[in-house]
């Protein structure tokens, strides 16, 4: 055999490192240098990631408000009722994506264990990044809608989102979420309450769920008498159609706010943090 013809089916050996790479083969010579250092697990402290959800107006973010150590990254109007509440904390403003990014990489550097980060709220966010990638789509052509995505667009926003609040979860700081509700229905066709994170059905929005420690629906509570005080219910546990979750059972499935009662939240956090760090790291693990 001549020595310029080369067996039949053989791939230069380039070409064969590309598709191993491709396929997660790589050699241990291809791979990035890392570096797993030791650690007491009796140091290893996880930060506490929160969620509550309702409807617009209910005074989420009223209840969060009363976190310890807190710093807003909001892009609502609405803090100003946390304001009114008698509720503190740095604020930092977020009316765009650029804004938001900017908040993550401050609380990664400068906020702790101990401080609490109150994103309000997920939900805009999410349409904060979606005209972001749409205004960056119409710059490089501008023949691209800045309202309208196409459908390779999807699923580019959708796993950005998805990378945001993993990172926010992996935060060294503790995170609570807030975000407005939306009604789907599940496969059976029974409908579903979940918060308004959109995608996929609603496969984002359980996404999402899948990575908290706390799911809080917060609701009103339906009352006989029309004169009645307006009686604002946390609900821990899913009750369908809503849903809801508590890693740490620290929750009855329905806490109830009274009117002019600003410090629910804080005392939510005290018994979080009552429980020893290993074991609400076993219990998260457990869930």
């Amino acid at each position: 055999m001549p020595a310029t013809t080369a067996r039949r089916g053989a791939r230069p050996q380039a070409a064969r490192r590309a598709t191993a790479s491709r396929r997660g083969n790589t050699r241990p010579a291809d791979r990035p240098k890392v570096e797993v250092k030791d650690e007491e697990l009796a140091d290893f402290n996880e930060s506490v990631n929160i969620l509550v959800y309702a409807n617009s107006g209910v005074g989420k973010t009223t209840l969060i408000g009363s976190a310890p150590r807190p710093t807003w990254l909001t892009t609502e109007k609405g803090v100003v009722s946390a304001k009114r509440a008698g509720h503190t904390g740095r604020l930092w403003r977020a009316p765009t994506w650029e804004h938001v990014e900017v908040g993550v990489e401050r609380a990664e550097k400068e906020l702790g264990p101990e401080d609490w980060l109150l994103v309000d709220s997920a939900s805009k966010m999410q349409v904060l990044l979606s005209r972001w990638w749409l205004a960056r789509q119409h710059e490089e052509n501008d023949a691209r809608d800045l309202d309208i995505p196409q459908i390779q667009d999807h699923q580019k926003f959708q796993n950005m989102y998805m990378r945001f609040i993993d990172r926010l979860v992996d935060a060294p700081c503790n995170v609570i979420f807030t975000a407005t509700a939306m009604s789907n229905e599940d496969p059976e066709g029974e409908t579903l309450v979940l918060p308004a994170i959109t995608g996929k059905g609603y496969a984002i929005s359980n996404y999402v769920c899948a990575q908290m420690d706390q799911v809080l629906y917060y609701g009103v509570a339906r009352q006989q008498d029309k004169q009645a005080d307006t009686i604002r219910r946390i609900l821990a546990e899913t009750f369908p159609p809503w849903f809801a979750k508590d890693r740490y059972n620290v929750l009855d499935r329905f806490t109830d706010v009274e009117p002019g009662e600003y410090d629910t939240m804080a005392w939510i956090i005290d018994q979080i943090m009552a429980i020893a760090p290993e074991e609400r790291q076993r219990l998260k693990a457990a869930s």
